[in-house]
């Protein structure tokens, strides 16, 4: 089976030439939209109708990732804060997970040689060193990716104590470099998105590996439908860019992208090139009725790899053709 999806043309009625960060749709189909500064949590309705906006006063520069889990709470990553923000639906906070302070894991860029390098030197170490994603389990339980400057998962029990941390640096299966997502599965597995060792790789709550997924490139979100089937979001990867920890370095430039896998791992869609430019695909979300929503972060891309900035919308809709009206 192939299924082909469409773009929904100029979805959203707000700008969205600024990164979005973060996307995340609730029991309502309602769709959440981070962006960094003012008004950070844009929400919509289906038609992309904007409904309502709210921020926190203690996010810093960097919000970076959005989940909303079974009772409709939203998780919030903010990296450069060092902290996990938890809201209910109308933005009111309900609980801040972290000191705020970054910890201690060996992470040094002025020292090393090279960035590269630098992660090699990493050893990790307990939360959190810019966190990227945080997401709930149906038992209260909260697992977070962490994430640009650590090379962990943390797992933590309803009342917020650390149950355990797993992960060490390097290519080594169960080891990450910058896991930048994570999400839960419908049979409660954790699936963690190993960015620059180019794979997902799948773990039960207590960090025991079951699967390495190696069939995906640089991949930044992955998002789980009620069938199980898998959305993932892929980075541009060239060779100016951090190398592949498994694969070596790009030899040409690959292109971002989307990847749909049904539940046996077969791929059903691909969004990409030439019908789709993606300049940094960064987070992506499925709704009730299949339809896809996707940010970006051009702006950010540029600034951390020296590509040259462009005007580029940083939200999509897409829906699978046989939804079109």
């Amino acid at each position: 089976m192939v299924i082909e999806y469409e773009e929904v043309t100029d979805w959203g009625t707000d700008e969205w030439d600024r990164d979005v960060s973060g996307i995340a749709v609730d029991s309502r189909d309602q769709v959440y939209a981070l962006r960094r500064g003012e008004d950070a949590v844009t929400v919509l309705d289906r038609d992309g109708t904007v409904v309502d906006r709210w921020s926190d006063d203690d996010f810093s520069e960097r919000p970076h990732l959005i989940s909303i889990d079974h009772e409709d709470k939203i998780h919030i990553a903010d990296d450069g804060g060092h902290r996990v923000y938890v809201f209910d639906s109308a933005g009111k906070r309900l609980e801040v997970i972290g000191s705020g302070a970054p910890s201690q894991t060996g992470f040094d860029a002025t020292s090393a040689p090279s960035r590269e390098s630098a992660f090699d030197r990493m050893h990790g170490g307990p939360p959190f060193n810019r966190p990227t994603k945080a997401v709930s389990s149906r038992n209260g339980e909260l697992f977070v990716s962490d994430g640009y400057r650590n090379c962990r998962v943390h797992r933590f029990s309803p009342d917020r104590k650390l149950v355990h941390s797993w992960g060490a640096p390097g290519a080594a299966p169960g080891c990450f470099v910058i896991p930048h997502s994570i999400t839960i599965d419908n049979d409660g597995r954790i699936l963690v998105c190993d960015r620059e060792n180019d794979r997902i790789q799948v773990f039960d709550r207590d960090g025991e590996l079951l699967e390495l997924r190696n069939d995906v490139q640089r991949p930044t979100d992955v998002a789980i439908d009620q069938r199980g089937y898998a959305y993932v979001t892929e980075l541009a990867r060239g060779p100016l860019d951090l190398k592949s920890w498994r694969l070596g370095p790009a030899e040409r430039e690959l292109p971002g992208r989307v990847t749909v896998f049904s539940p046996d791992r077969t791929v059903v869609a691909r969004i990409a090139p030439p019908r789709t430019d993606f300049l940094a695909p960064h987070a992506i979300a499925v709704d009730s009725t299949g339809a896809i929503y996707v940010s970006e972060v051009p702006e950010s891309f540029a600034r951390s790899t020296g590509r040259a900035q462009q005007r580029h919308r940083c939200l999509h809709k897409f829906v699978p053709r046989a939804m079109l009206p």
